[in-house]
């Protein structure tokens, strides 16, 4: 989308030839003459920036500047606004920048002038929402984010790269809760040329009702609905040039998933209540942790929707089915929350570091980071023991040396091996019991069709 300025002078001529300048410059424009319409103008559709008159036939541009202020910050808004006037005293400008004008100029302006301030100031304003949002992904990924050394991650971490490269490809990431799924999307857009620098928003689908998760995601016009008292940017346009980031994407509503369609499909849209449509450049992550081709079984889930979000696929392995992982995560924990907490615990017990590796840990790295904390709490020795590990389920042998078997069949009653029928059949039950019942996990593992392993688990009874 274009950067929008609005223009509120009494000077017909100067409106014209800012219009004129800036529109060249590939600014969408817009102007007013006085200080009451251009405040309505942008109460109506905020902008990116303002400029402002400094002595209006209305009212002071001082005071309309304090409003805007004002509101912005009620709103969440990041208007920057540029006080422009042939009356410029040292005075007027110290008041303005205290109320939070980006800069003060002088009029008669040159052409040149005004479009290096607007172009400095629209730098600068992205460059500042760069930062917040460097410096929030930066804390949760140093703070939660290590790969491990596992085969399986290894596999995700190298998907990861490749998929980085495809700056517009939209990807799917499919795993349990807990597995870092938002990690890993901030692990994609951190390598992505071009949209590393961009806005990364997320939402989360599940924690929001359908009505309301229209709203943010597509933003409203003044006026589409009864609360609706200003209009409201949403987040497809929050995250213009950069990534949209929908978790629990499984949990979206079926009439919000057909506009969602419309819109990855044209990368166009209309706010609630609105007539225009606006254009945007934003590449899409979505995380779920159900299997959306059940979903689309049961008519839960749009089929188009599905494929369209399917593009590229990553599967983030459960915590237990990559054990090797499970020390170097605690460790990473335990350095952590000893340090936050000033506390001496800087190992764990042998003991300790067996019981850890023999849970399965249904919550995965999530719970692991939940029981490290809680244990670094309990602990008041250098080396963690056993007793500060407080587990929600039972434990399992875990061989460290050799590797377990994960599939065997007996003889039948008379010495003889099986057939093939029963051979498959019990595989299919033993993938069935690897994979939690999932029979997409099942089908991927197999590396045949949904429909396939459906019908055989049908013909089998399982």
């Amino acid at each position: 989308m274009k950067p929008t300025v609005l223009v509120i002078d009494d000077e017909k001529t100067f409106r014209i030839v800012a219009e004129e300048a800036l529109s060249s410059e590939g600014f969408a424009v817009t102007t007013a003459s006085n200080g009451q319409a251009g405040l309505t103008a942008w109460q109506r559709e905020p902008c990116d920036l303002v400029i402002l008159d400094r002595h209006l036939p209305d009212t002071d541009g001082i005071a309309v500047l304090e409003v805007m202020a004002r509101e912005s910050r009620e709103r969440g808004l990041d208007t920057l606004i540029v006080i422009a006037t042939a009356y410029a005293d040292v005075s007027s400008a110290v008041q303005a920048l205290k109320l939070g004008a980006f800069d003060y100029l002088s009029k008669p302006l040159q052409l040149p002038e005004l479009v290096v301030t607007v172009r400095k100031a629209l730098e600068a304003k992205r460059l500042r929402a760069q930062v917040r949002q460097l410096a929030g992904r930066a804390q949760a990924a140093m703070g939660d984010f290590l790969p491990g050394t596992s085969a399986a991650m290894g596999k995700v971490i190298g998907m990861v790269d490749k998929v980085a490269e495809a700056t517009e490809t939209t990807v799917l990431i499919q795993g349990e809760s807990g597995t870092g799924k938002e990690l890993i999307a901030d692990l994609i857009v951190r390598n992505t040329p071009g949209r590393r620098d961009g806005p990364f928003v997320e939402v989360n689908c599940a924690s929001l009702p359908e009505n309301l998760l229209e709203s943010e995601l597509f933003g409203f016009e003044r006026g589409a609905f009864t609360d609706a008292k200003a209009q409201k940017r949403g987040l497809f346009e929050e995250a213009d040039g950069g990534t949209l980031f929908l978790d629990e994407v499984g949990e979206m509503p079926l009439a919000t998933q057909a506009k969602l369609l419309k819109v990855l499909e044209e990368m166009s849209f209309r706010r609630l209540g609105g007539t225009r449509d606006l254009s945007v450049d934003v590449r899409v992550i979505a995380a779920t942790n159900k299997e959306l081709a059940e979903e689309v079984e049961r008519g839960a889930f749009r089929l188009d929707l599905y494929h369209r979000l399917d593009v590229f696929h990553i599967r983030v392995p459960p915590l237990r089915d990559r054990r090797e992982d499970i020390l170097p995560l605690a460790e990473h924990f335990l350095a952590r929350f000893a340090a936050r907490m000033r506390k001496p615990a800087v190992r764990f017990a042998p003991d300790t570091e067996k019981l850890l590796t023999a849970y399965d840990y249904p919550g995965n790295v999530r719970e692991l980071r939940n029981v490290v904390e809680r244990a670094v709490i309990l602990s008041s020795r250098e080396e963690i023991g056993p007793d500060c590990i407080v587990l929600s389920g039972p434990t399992r042998a875990v061989s460290m040396t050799a590797t377990p078997s994960f599939f065997s069949l007996d003889l039948d009653a008379s010495g003889r091996p099986p057939d093939l029928e029963a051979l498959e059949r019990a595989y299919i039950a033993r993938l069935l019991e690897f994979a939690g019942g999932n029979r997409t996990a099942v089908a991927r593992l197999l590396g045949v069709s949904y429909p396939t392993v459906a019908k055989k688990i049908g013909d089998y009874g399982l």
